[in-house]
């Protein structure tokens, strides 16, 4: 995590504790927030510089997608960051494409924050004189959980990445923030699909005081559910990613694979 998104975890920590995320689930107002978003012009982080932001272009941007979902944030903080960056009027909807990576990123701080969750449960309930993360039964699904956060990870970053050149000014606004259609489908396939198996796991692990609401995992596992299946599930985006491959000359799917998300 660079120093940018460093500074903007500081400021949701502090703005956005679980206990506000619960305020406002049940009626608050979320105006504190937003003020302390608009005075850190973090909203205007994807802005270009010409136009008073910080002109930042998705792959860069990926971390701050991320904390929203890393905080819970129940405002939406990266459409937002999103619309701005491409000149959009309140309202008007992202491209499906940008909004998908963008849902992609936010699915994966919440997976992260799920996993860290379930580790140290793991680590502190005790059962039988052991913490019962010292159990096989415990150990294999949270080794599971953390190859599945790792895969959606990557597969988020390589959605954020775009083929216009980093250096390139006279890239205008829509092409830094466009990313590929089949990257894009990598993204939130991949990470959907690692929602629907992490959010089950965290708690079966948890048992029957995970889908409490005193406790703040089901803040990030109804995010995940809900994301899943915003801007198209994981099986609407592998469907994109197979009629590709069946269109395509490559004879093997790993080359497909290769020319459709490595870098030009």
């Amino acid at each position: 995590m660079n120093e940018f998104a460093q500074s903007l975890d500081r400021l949701l920590a502090d703005a956005c504790p679980p206990a506000f995320v619960r305020a406002v689930e049940q009626g608050a107002s979320a105006e504190p927030l937003w003020r302390a978003l608009e005075g850190s012009g973090y909203l205007d982080a994807l802005v270009p510089e010409g136009r008073g932001g910080a002109g930042l272009g998705l792959a860069d941007a990926f971390d701050l997608f991320m904390l929203q979902g890393r905080h819970a944030v129940p405002v939406p903080l990266a459409a937002t960051m999103a619309a701005r960056g491409l000149g959009l009027s309140q309202g008007d909807a992202l491209p499906r494409e940008l909004a998908a990576v963008v849902t992609a990123a936010q699915i994966v701080g919440a997976l992260e924050r799920v996993l860290e969750l379930s580790v140290t449960f793991a680590n502190q309930r005790v059962q039988f004189g052991r913490p019962i993360g010292k159990f096989q039964a415990i150990q294999h699904p949270l080794a599971v959980m953390a190859e599945q956060v790792t895969a959606a990870r990557l597969a988020a970053q390589i959605g954020c990445q775009t083929n216009a050149p980093a250096d390139d000014e006279a890239n205008d606004e829509a092409s830094r923030l466009r990313p590929d259609r089949l990257r894009a489908a990598v993204a939130k396939a991949r990470t959907s699909e690692a929602a629907a198996i992490v959010a089950p796991m965290a708690h079966a692990i948890h048992g029957a005081i995970g889908i409490t609401a005193e406790l703040d995992l089901q803040l990030y596992t109804r995010r995940l559910h809900a994301w899943r299946a915003e801007h198209g599930s994981e099986l609407a985006w592998q469907r994109v990613l197979g009629e590709a491959v069946l269109a395509s000359d490559e004879p093997l799917i790993l080359d497909f694979m290769r020319g459709a998300l490595l870098p030009p």
